[in-house]
Order: C-alpha cells, then sequence, then structure tokens
C-alpha cells in the first residue's frame, strides 16, 4: 500500500516549528560592530580628504555608528583605558591633521608657484573642522567701540545737512548763470587792459 499523497516519511509528524520573529541573522544595512576593516577603510578615504560621513559610508557603516564609537573611544580615552574605540579615535584624528598638513604643504608650494590656482585649497582649509582653524583677532573699533560708523547727535546731523545743501545751491546757482560768468570774466579782461 502506498503512502496518502504529500505525506513524506522522512519528516517528522506534528506541527512545523515556528518561525522565529524579528530580523533574520544575515541582513544587508549599515555594519554596528567596529571591526578591523572598517577602522582601516574609514582612516583611509579620511587620510585621503573625505569627511566622515563619507568615509563610514564608503567602509560600509553609517556616520551615526562611527559617531558613537568615536564617543565611546573619547569617553574611554578619558577614563584612561585602552580599546578598539581609542585606537579608532587616535587614528582619525591622525588622518584628519595629515591631510589638513597635506593642504597647507600644497598652499605654501602654490604661494612659490605664481602659476597654480590655490582658491580650493585655501577653501578647503577655511571650512576645515574649528580644531584645525585660527580664529581671526578680532579688530578693536575706532573711537566709542562703534565700530565703522559715528553716532551723531540729530542736532548736529541737520546742522550739516544745512550747511551742505547751501553749498550745493550756492554752486548751482553759479553754474546756472552763465551771464554772470560771462560779465565777470568781461570785467576780469577789462582790468587786464587797463593795467
Amino acid at each position: 500500500m502506498s503512502h496518502a499523497r504529500g505525506y513524506d516519511p522522512d519528516k517528522p509528524l506534528g506541527k512545523p516549528p515556528k518561525r522565529k520573529r524579528g530580523r533574520p541573522a544575515k541582513f544587508s544595512g549599515p555594519a554596528t560592530s567596529l571591526t578591523y576593516a572598517i577602522q582601516t577603510e574609514v582612516v583611509a578615504q579620511i587620510r585621503k580628504g573625505a569627511t566622515r560621513r563619507i568615509a563610514a559610508s564608503i567602509a560600509g557603516t553609517s556616520a551615526k555608528h562611527l559617531e558613537n564609537w568615536l564617543r565611546r573611544g573619547r569617553d574611554a580615552i578619558e577614563a584612561g583605558k585602552r580599546s578598539r574605540y581609542t585606537e579608532l579615535v587616535q587614528d582619525v584624528e591622525k588622518a584628519e591633521a595629515e591631510y589638513q598638513m597635506d593642504l597647507v604643504r600644497a598652499v605654501e608650494e602654490a604661494i612659490r608657484d605664481k602659476s597654480m590656482n590655490d582658491k580650493v585649497l585655501r577653501w578647503r582649509l577655511g571650512v576645515a573642522d574649528r580644531e584645525f582653524r585660527t580664529e581671526r583677532e578680532r579688530t578693536t573699533a575706532v573711537g566709542d567701540a562703534q565700530g565703522p560708523f559715528e553716532l551723531v547727535k540729530p542736532e548736529d546731523a541737520q546742522r550739516a545737512l544745512v550747511e551742505k545743501l547751501e553749498r550745493f545751491l550756492a554752486e548751482a546757482s553759479r553754474a546756472e548763470s552763465p551771464d554772470a560768468d560771462a560779465a565777470t570774466a568781461g570785467q576780469d579782461e577789462e582790468e587786464d587792459d587797463e593795467e
């Protein structure tokens, strides 16, 4: 006699086991644990000039995870401990510093070589992290520390305006009357003839 349709003697009888809830063990997405491969890739990309976000994406993780690892490393350094996270912090800071020094060297070379356009280099140095920038010295304002503008009392401003207006009107009236200019010029010529 044959077995019933769909019956498999190798399978155990009973209900099939339930599937576990949640994500399967293998899932695609950003890596959540720091590995040596991720660390070396992040450091290599930062050394080339990539931002932390770009370096994290290229290494296969997210910027949030990278910042969390760096924060854990800084906390461990403050506590006097040494771990993979402290190595990551030190490697990332060293890579950023090396990239900034490469930019500084390139700018110095551009200063010597006048044919080179160094605007991009100066811009990149200008948008660097705060720790790599030096703050400009604050200029002190001249006078009453009001900046380039001078505070004037309303009475003084009105007086200065009236004086300018009177000068302007006097010059305009002289320019409008060419007969007066010709008459004064004619008088000057007569005085020259008398001499």
